[in-house]
This record gives structure tokens, C-alpha cells and sequence, in this order.
């Protein structure tokens, strides 16, 4: 099965300034990089949260797909999605997808899992990226690997975007690109994260030069100008609703948007304000502040 994200598109009816809640953004006190991810949420809690904000889209992670799961099963999940309006849905995080031994083992059993909900509730991507413990970047060798998985994302009816970040093996949109652009498959692309962008002073030229239907995602937030921590404490405690920090997102928006891109908008707010809040106002907050700059 081949993928065509435009058909994609006009199928479902999506236009430029769709928002999508990433998975963080309505996970409540939960954090990536923990001992448990799981969002202590009711996965309908979540889904009503995110449309009442006026959302149409909702991201989920791999250890909320479980609970789900093992509770209500993906079926029913669509319902509830279905029954709040909302119509885009993504998943995430697969790890490891090139590498070998115990942990390619875990990885494929991720993988089957994620491209299974993905299949059932009609996801539009299923995120990844690089190791978090880097080797030396080396497209060539990954290239293949991910040209594999696209097109099991494809069979699946899915797209595969690589999000690249600047603690992982594959850091910039630069390298993320040289990887998609050997493999060549037309359900794998580019994820980009203005978190990930600013942090590494990637140029809004560059930006502007990679071809829109090579991008599957785009996440919008915001941060401070010092970087407290480590880059990886940062991004998991510190970031800021969008318009409250220092990013340049008018900038990063017409970037992307001079592309040719033309699918929903993500916002991706992971920090200890966001996680202190009620779902309903991180919501409301995330889709208010986001909307003023795609729109």
C-alpha cells in the first residue's frame, strides 16, 4: 500500500491550522524519561479535555497505548475519539529501530504495537527519532533501516516522521533529512520540533529549503533563554506555552509554512507548570497560544 499524504489530507478533510495536542500536552503529572510515563488520566478525561479546548487532533504515547489496551481496547478508544470530534490521532515513541541484539528484539515488539494502533485508530504518523546514547551519525547505515520501517508504516496506513533532537544520535534536521532522503519512501519524513530547532540555532534558511511533502509533523512551544540543566532536564521541565518565552515563532511559522506544508499543527508542552495544572487548563492554555501564531 502506498502512502500520499495531500489524498490524505482531502480524505479526512484537514486543513492548515488543524492543532493537535501532543501526548504530553494533556498527559497531566506524567513525564517522558520517568520510571512510569503513564499519565495518571483518564484516557477519556484526556480525549474530552483536548476537544473541549478545540483540538482536532490528539497524540498518545506507547505506554498510554498499553493501558488502553489491556482496558478498553483501541476499538473502543476511536469511539471515544470519534464521539469528542476528534479526528487526527498520532502515536509515538519508537526507539531503536537500527539497532541490533536485546534491543532490537524490544524494538520490534514496539514497533508491531505501535503500527498496530496506529492501523486501528487511523493514526497520521507514529513519531521516532535517534539513541538517546549516540554513536557516531552515519546515514548510510541507517538509511535502509528506515526505509523498512516506512514501508511497514506504510503498509499500515501510516506515515513514519523522524523527530530529530539535540541529545540524540540523530540531532539535527539536517541529518534527520540526509537519512529520509536516501531511504526515499513516501511514508517517512521529517518531524520538527521548534524546541529542537532553536536549542541548535538551525537557520530558518534551512528550514525554508526542505521540501514540504518531506515534512510529516510539526510541534510548536516555547522556552526561556537560559537552558537550565542539561538540555534533556530542560526539555522535560522548562518549556513555555507559546508567546511566553523567547523562540521566534512567527519566524519558525512562515518557515515552515514557505515549504509548502500544509498538515495540522502540534503543540508539545512538557514541563513542571504544564504538569501542575489541571488537563483542562493546560489544554485550553496550549490551544489559545498556539492558535494565535498558525492562525
Amino acid at each position: 500500500m502506498s502512502y500520499n499524504f495531500p489524498v490524505y489530507l482531502e480524505r479526512h478533510g484537514m486543513t492548515s491550522v488543524d492543532l493537535i495536542a501532543s501526548c504530553w500536552t494533556s498527559a497531566g503529572a506524567a513525564a517522558p524519561c520517568t520510571d512510569d510515563e503513564r499519565s495518571p488520566v483518564s484516557i477519556r478525561e484526556r480525549v474530552e479535555a483536548v476537544s473541549a479546548a478545540g483540538f482536532a487532533g490528539f497524540g498518545i504515547q506507547h505506554m498510554d497505548l498499553a493501558v488502553v489496551r489491556d482496558s478498553i481496547g483501541y476499538g473502543e478508544f476511536r469511539k471515544i475519539l470519534d464521539g469528542n470530534g476528534i479526528s487526527i490521532v498520532e502515536v509515538e515513541f519508537l526507539e531503536d529501530w537500527f539497532t541490533d541484539g536485546p534491543e532490537r528484539v524490544e524494538s520490534d515488539a514496539s514497533r508491531a504495537e505501535l503500527l498496530r494502533a496506529a492501523e486501528v485508530l487511523g493514526a497520521r504518523v507514529l513519531k521516532t527519532g535517534g539513541k538517546f546514547h549516540r554513536d557516531e551519525f552515519d546515514a548510510e547505515r541507517l538509511a535502509p533501516h528506515f526505509a523498512k520501517l516506512a514501508e511497514d508504516a506504510s503498509n499500515a496506513g501510516t506515515m513514519v516522521g523522524i523527530e530529530p533532537a539535540p541529545f540524540r544520535e540523530i540531532q539535527t534536521p539536517q541529518q534527520a533529512m540526509a537519512v529520509i532522503e536516501l531511504a526515499d519512501h513516501l511514508a517517512g519524513g521529517l518531524y520538527i520540533d521548534i524546541w529542537h530547532t532553536e536549542r541548535l540555532d538551525v537557520d530558518f534558511a534551512y528550514i525554508r529549503s526542505i521540501p514540504g511533502n518531506r515534512i510529516v509533523g510539526v510541534e510548536i512551544d516555547d522556552a526561556d533563554a537560559e537552558i537550565r540543566g542539561s538540555l534533556l532536564d530542560d526539555t522535560v521541565n522548562n518549556r513555555r506555552f507559546p508567546g511566553e518565552g523567547i523562540f521566534d515563532i512567527p519566524e519558525f511559522v512562515s518557515a515552515v509554512k514557505s515549504t509548502g506544508y500544509s498538515g495540522p499543527w502540534a503543540v508539545e508542552l512538557i514541563s513542571a507548570e504544564v504538569r501542575s495544572m489541571s488537563v483542562r487548563e493546560a489544554t485550553r492554555r496550549a490551544f489559545s497560544t498556539t492558535r494565535t501564531f498558525v492562525d
